[in-house]
């Protein structure tokens, strides 16, 4: 796998025949906006005009690139939505999704999909060598290319045909002109969610996005299954790939919100059982629990709450800048975190603190933070991370530096706290996010934290 600056992964919404009150695009909006978290880079939409797709996306911010106007003259009730931070192909205009293939009468299909593929260079050269012309370096694309190829068949039988030649991460959605398929990999490694707002269907990468919009949570869209809503209304089939379900941990670490449903968990009891579970293992004398704004506060409030110790918000987090593990360089970064914090010198001057946070990268915004915070006249510094030492690139749809790259690997805890300048660092342990999550470890993938990396779904029979 080439070396890449650490991402996220992306956001995918999607409304099927809606024909309430407001507009299906001003939906689709709202709903981006609730996962702008999942993807800073790009934002787009597909609809359906008639018969034919059209497509409305560009580069930036949600809000940027949707004009208020296009949103209320849109009257499309079919739409599919994405925002992408790109973890194959760079950051440019022509990978922004849902990407789009048309015949010549202009009908077609659009594809939005969140993760990963693993075999992406073998597809690309093989669909080269048969003559295929590329019109982007999204991994995407290939899915696309395959989708359209098997379109004679119709939506949901070229997508079970596509889901028999891809490998790796996808959480994707497929529309043509009459029905809207959406499909996860066998291994579920990113999720994706069902709504419902009247009778109109959704689908969304977060179930908070349909709070957003609106409208009720259904249900999840299970590993290697395929939805389709379409005239006769929505109807599930399952490809013939088995697999393993292997969740990604780190969804619950790191990327959904909070006030997100995953795997028929809560996002915050599940962080907020981490939290208290780690008190375990810390025996330091302190005077409060710090949480870094906004990654570490569910897990702070578990672990203030079982140590008995007060919760202060002794940070103050600037909330008109984005998520420093997914800018693109290493100063961008230091310079993101030193303009996002800003400690309360009042609180902090004199007292033994424990700074809580979900992960630990590159140690970035640690280094950083405990730097403003012993500068703030802290006594005492000490970091609690809710998650094992990452120490293992992931290939499902988190683009993670090379091990060398990445704060833990090779070093002891007290080399570790030395080089971001802590008095210690204390990780949960596998076990923790397990009993949080009330799952085995079969059920979910932790590949990032120890280096054992799930079997992918196998086809049971063959696909012409």
């Amino acid at each position: 796998m080439p070396e890449k600056q650490p991402r996220d992964k992306c956001g995918v919404f999607a409304i099927y025949n809606y024909r309430g009150p407001d507009h299906a695009a001003l939906l689709t909006y709202l709903g981006l906006l609730a996962l702008q978290h999942r993807g800073q880079e790009s934002a787009g939409m597909a609809y359906m005009d008639g018969d034919k797709i059209k497509q409305f996306k560009g580069m930036g911010l949600v809000e940027h690139v949707f004009p208020r106007k296009m949103l209320l003259s849109n009257q499309s009730k079919t739409v599919l939505g994405h925002v992408r931070y790109s973890t194959t192909g760079p950051s440019l205009a022509v990978n922004a999704q849902p990407l789009v293939a048309r015949s010549k009468d202009k009908t077609g299909i659009a594809l939005a999909h969140n993760g990963n593929l693993t075999n992406t260079r073998r597809l690309h050269n093989k669909l080269l060598r048969e003559g295929h012309i590329f019109h982007t370096t999204s991994d995407t694309e290939i899915m696309l290319s395959y989708l359209f190829r098997y379109r004679r068949y119709g939506l949901k039988e070229a997508v079970r045909k596509t889901m028999a030649v891809v490998q790796g991460a996808y959480a994707a959605v497929a529309m043509d002109g009459e029905k809207m398929v959406a499909f996860r990999d066998p291994n579920g490694f990113r999720p994706l969610a069902i709504g419902r707002i009247g009778d109109a269907y959704m689908f969304a990468s977060e179930s908070s996005a349909f709070d957003t919009a609106g409208a009720d949570f259904v249900r999840e869209v299970e590993p290697g299954e395929m939805v389709s809503a379409g005239p006769g209304g929505l109807v599930s089939d399952y490809s013939e790939l088995v697999a393993n379900p292997t969740l990604c941990v780190f969804e619950y670490i790191y990327f959904s919100r909070p006030d997100s449903i995953l795997g028929g968990k809560s996002i915050y009891e599940v962080r907020r059982n981490v939290g208290a579970l780690m008190a375990e293992r810390i025996s330091l004398k302190l005077d409060m629990i710090i949480p870094s704004p906004d990654s570490g506060i569910t897990s702070a409030i578990g672990l203030a709450d079982r140590l008995n110790v007060p919760l202060e918000w002794a940070v103050h987090r600037n909330p008109y800048l984005g998520r420093t593990f997914i800018e693109p360089t290493q100063d961008e970064r230091e310079l993101a975190v030193r303009l996002k914090f800003n400690p309360i010198r009042e609180l902090v001057r004199g007292k033994k603190v424990a700074v809580v946070d979900d992960s630990l990268v590159r140690g970035t915004t640690a280094r950083v933070l405990v730097s403003l915070l012993k500068k703030a006249g802290a006594e005492e510094v000490h970091l609690c991370i809710t998650s094992p030492p990452y120490k293992h690139p992931c290939y499902y749809g988190i683009d993670i530096p090379l091990t060398r790259d990445l704060a833990a690997p090779g070093q002891s805890l007290e080399d570790l706290a030395a080089s971001v300048g802590a008095d210690s660092v204390t990780f949960a342990e596998l076990d923790d996010l397990y009993q949080a999550v009330d799952s085995k470890q079969a059920g979910l993938c932790s590949a990032c934290f120890c280096g054992i990396y799930p079997e992918l779904g196998k086809h049971s029979g063959k696909v012409s």
